[in-house]
């Protein structure tokens, strides 16, 4: 499409192949203007080829490259031209020195906890910046997640999803994106919104604290219906009850159950502790609302003494206090000589700190009334009952008179031991199966566009899985 050394705009020399997919190619180029290395992405002429495309990716090229933040890779420069005969546009954008986090993925298999969260945080300050300004990534996945090797995350690709979504690519079989990462909402066809980039994240994080997708499947048909239907399966018993919790609440099925955007979910990450666990989501018998993790320290606030201050300013009360202790002894000593009365016998004036200090006791059991779950979001409730020291096993129940994601049954209940499998049964909707189409043979697998979530059957079977190295 683009041979090696190729100038692109009279400016920029494109050099070496860093990655290729559905959306084309990047690469690795120097501009020669500024004498400075760049990324070049050369769109796919699929999409350039239509206008309504160009307009809308020149758009949100625009938009873009406004945005400014440490964790947001910037986009310098878009270009558009015809060269035999092909249209092709491409964008200029810097050049991260690392790997995306996929390739990380697919060397190392998962991350511990602290890594997944210093992701997770530095990726969100991105998109809080992004919806600050109004703009929806729609496409957050693993591959658009650049590691740099100075340890600074970056997200890139900005705004492509949106725009390939209005390019019909029934005719080349090719799908835009992934269902891997797609929003619910998206799935069912519905706007993305800043919710919809926290549960892509929310994702992004699931899996590389568990080593696999959150779902699989055969095709995007079903990866899309298990996004809407189903909950994933427990992340490892080893994840910090902090940093599980706010993976549960970032891909809740409901948008409005999630944190609404990145500047939320990015103060969330800042207070979660992975040794000591964050505010539980709510108990049983509670109206259901799920609390929210402690906010950061304010900015205002004075910070805490050291420990060798602190205790320069106590030594002098531990002295007093001490004497006053000894003092104290010495004349219950003598009122008992006086008195005759044998040491033994008398009461004790003091314990010591082993004494004073109890460990609170490991319940035998944990009281569970399905009553006061039900109707709630499952993902809450699953939550919860982990965080009570209970496993949790997910049972879809297809109903319309419930709403979706809300609780239906638990059991069992009473007094149970810890870690006892608790099965919770929440609704999802009924699968309306459409007529099958006259228009085609019938065997098409389904043309997915995973960015605008929507998946309709295609007698032509031009229909094909998500592809995952749309770059």
């Amino acid at each position: 499409m683009e041979p090696r050394g190729r100038l692109l705009g009279n400016r920029y020399e494109l050099l070496v192949v860093l990655a290729s997919g559905g959306m084309g190619r990047v690469w690795r180029a120097r501009d020669t203007l500024l004498e400075r290395p760049v990324a070049v992405k050369v769109l796919r002429s699929e999409f350039t080829g239509d206008a309504t495309f160009r307009a809308r990716f020149r758009a949100e090229a625009q938009h873009s490259a406004a945005l400014h933040h440490p964790n947001i890779a910037s986009v310098f420069d878009y270009g558009e031209l015809v060269k035999d005969g092909e249209q092709l546009a491409y964008l200029v954008m810097e050049l991260v020195e690392g790997e995306a986090l996929s390739v990380l993925l697919e060397r190392v298999g998962r991350l511990d906890a602290a890594r997944t969260l210093d992701i997770v945080r530095q990726t969100s300050a991105a998109l809080a910046v992004a919806h600050a300004a109004g703009v929806v990534h729609r496409d957050v996945k693993p591959g658009n997640v650049l590691m740099g090797t100075d340890g600074v995350v970056k997200i890139t690709d900005f705004g492509i999803a949106w725009s390939a979504s209005s390019v019909p690519l029934t005719g080349t079989g090719q799908v835009v994106g992934t269902a891997h990462y797609l929003s619910p909402e998206q799935a069912e066809g519905g706007k993305a919104t800043p919710a919809s980039d926290v549960y892509a994240l929310g994702t992004v994080a699931y899996e590389c604290l568990a080593g696999r997708r959150a779902f699989e499947g055969e095709n995007s048909v079903q990866i899309a219906l298990k996004q809407i239907r189903e909950e994933p399966e427990p992340l490892p018993a080893g994840v910090p009850v902090g940093m599980r919790e706010l993976v549960q609440r970032a891909m809740a099925k409901d948008p409005a159950a999630r944190y609404p955007d990145g500047a939320a979910l990015c103060a969330a990450a800042d207070a979660v502790s992975l040794t000591g666990g964050t505010a539980p989501i709510g108990m049983a018998g509670t109206t259901g609302t799920a609390v929210m993790p402690l906010p950061p320290v304010p900015v205002g606030r004075p910070p805490a003494a050291s420990p060798v201050r602190r205790s320069r300013r106590l030594a002098p009360l531990m002295v007093g206090a001490l004497a006053a202790v000894v003092a104290l002894a010495v004349a219950v000593g003598l009122l008992q000589i006086g008195s005759g009365t044998p040491s033994d016998a008398a009461p004790r004036t003091g314990t010591t700190a082993e004494e004073t200090t109890t460990a609170p006791a490991t319940p035998s059991t944990v009281a569970l009334a399905a009553a006061g779950l039900m109707g709630r979001p499952v993902a809450e409730v699953q939550a919860e009952l982990v965080g009570r020291g209970l496993q949790v096993q997910l049972a879809p129940v297809e109903t319309g008179d419930v709403a979706a994601g809300q609780v239906t049954a638990v059991g069992p209940e009473g007094a149970l031991a810890p870690g006892t499998v608790v099965t919770v049964s929440y609704a999802v909707p009924p699968v309306v199966i459409p007529a099958p189409a006259n228009n085609g043979s019938g065997n098409g697998k389904g043309n997915g566009n995973g960015n605008n979530g929507n998946w309709n059957g295609n007698g032509n079977g031009n229909g094909r899985g998500g592809d995952d190295e749309d770059d």
